[in-house]
């Protein structure tokens, strides 16, 4: 028959043996749970426009970070962020060039605008066309309806009274849209697209393209009462020069208006992801164009949506130490698992150095040091169950091997050792004697 403190301290040592067990359940689901996201889908417009070239970019830019990015296109890119708010759809982000609702601020949120991108007003040089208010009537080439640079031209050709007439519209990306006011296939034309300073392959044919001395921009003289109504639009002067220094193309400074371009997210999107996106459009839009100053780009106060707090850190302090020192991998998981549980841990540890502190055992010790007050009640039982029965279950056989395993990996290296001890004690007694 156990005593009453032999029961209690069984009791408490398998309550024990449930604790530690319940915590290491939840170390591996925190372990795994902080495991960082290595792919992203981004939504883009039409293929080869400028949400697809940026889009790219960034796809290029995670790659030797082994996160992989998948785009999806649409040429009515004003339903990118529709996309990115529905929690059905694979969209994670994208960038977007347009006013988000107020019903979007708890779903989205931005990671910063990276470009303030001109829209171009053109025309034939030997065109008639002197003013926006000639467009009235005229063959137009545009980027596809419902995108949102053609969005941004209906607003601004609907403010000076004209409409857009499909019959006379022909569709197609920036490069296409030039094309056509050259060869004469269209009167006029109005897309968005790169300002004149920005770096890369696109920008650089784009930017050729328009330096053609067939060409004529048209301005727009009321960008700041265009801007009042719209609040990604900003008022900007393209520069007499600004395609080819000499001869200056533009001869003269065009006034017109430029679309805020900002990349946003899910607000799920994980800390690791925004973080190196962030680094990768702070490393590619931070130079100066025509439309900003190098240094004032990425922005977060271009649209009226939330900012991501990883990336408003990002841009003001740069890439966080970690994922400096460490591979996106390492740094993202410290990252992800100190965020989530840092303070749980810190918790936990409080809470093991106050028990030690105060000379109580614990969960360890009530296992390991019970261990052979456990073992002889264990013995106990079996001697008394194989007296009653006269024959050892398998059952009671299999506990008798594990404990005569424990003996022998206990007794394991300490053999002799106490008549090592007797000898070195009676040897000194015996000095002390003489």
């Amino acid at each position: 028959m156990t005593s009453l403190r032999e029961r209690w301290t069984l009791i408490l040592v398998y309550v024990s043996r449930v604790v530690t067990a319940m915590l290491g359940i939840g170390l591996v689901l925190a372990l795994f749970s902080s495991m960082p996201q290595k792919s992203i889908t981004l939504e883009a417009g039409t293929e080869g426009g400028l949400f697809d070239v940026m889009a790219r970019q960034v796809a290029d830019d995670l790659e030797p970070h082994g996160i992989k990015v998948t785009i999806v296109n649409r040429p009515d890119s004003m339903k990118i962020i529709d996309d990115i708010v529905d929690p059905k759809s694979p969209v994670e982000a994208g960038f977007v060039a347009s006013d988000a609702s107020a019903s979007h601020y708890d779903k989205v949120s931005q990671v910063g605008t990276v470009m303030i991108a001109p829209i171009y007003l053109l025309t034939h040089v030997e065109s008639d066309v002197r003013n926006i208010a000639d467009f009235a009537n005229r063959s137009i080439s545009l980027y596809p309806v419902g995108s949102a640079a053609w969005a941004a031209c209906d607003y601004i050709l609907e403010s000076y009274g004209v409409d857009i007439v499909d019959a006379n519209s022909q569709y197609g990306n920036g490069q296409t849209i030039v094309k056509n006011i050259v060869d004469r296939v269209t009167d006029v034309g109005c897309f968005v697209d790169v300002p004149s300073g920005a770096s890369s392959d696109y920008a650089d044919k784009i930017l050729a393209q328009l330096a053609n001395p067939n060409l004529r921009l048209i301005p727009i003289p009321q960008a700041q009462a265009l801007q009042a109504r719209r609040d990604f639009l900003r008022p900007l002067t393209i520069p007499s020069g600004a395609f080819n220094v000499y001869p200056p193309r533009p001869s003269i400074d065009v006034p017109t208006t430029g679309a805020s371009i900002t990349f946003i997210a899910k607000n799920s999107l994980p800390r690791e992801l925004v973080v190196m996106i962030a680094h990768a459009l702070s490393q590619d839009y931070r130079g100066s164009t025509v439309a900003n100053q190098a240094g004032e780009l990425p922005a977060i106060n271009y649209m009226n949506l939330p900012v991501f707090h990883n990336a408003r850190d990002v841009h003001s302090s740069g890439l966080p130490w970690m994922y400096q020192r460490f591979s996106f991998g390492t740094a993202a998981f410290m990252d992800k698992f100190i965020n989530q549980y840092g303070i749980v841990l810190t918790v936990f540890f409080l809470f093991l150095s106050t028990v030690s502190i105060f000379g109580l055992p614990l969960p360890y010790h009530w296992i390991v040091g019970s261990r052979p007050r456990r073992t002889r009640m264990i013995l106990e039982s079996i001697d008394q169950r194989t007296r009653q029965t006269g024959k050892i279950s398998r059952r009671d056989q299999r506990r008798l091997a594990m404990i005569e395993k424990w003996i022998e990996k206990q007794s394991f290296g300490i053999d002799g050792l106490e008549a090592q001890l007797r000898r070195i004690r009676g040897g000194s007694e015996r000095t002390q004697t003489n």
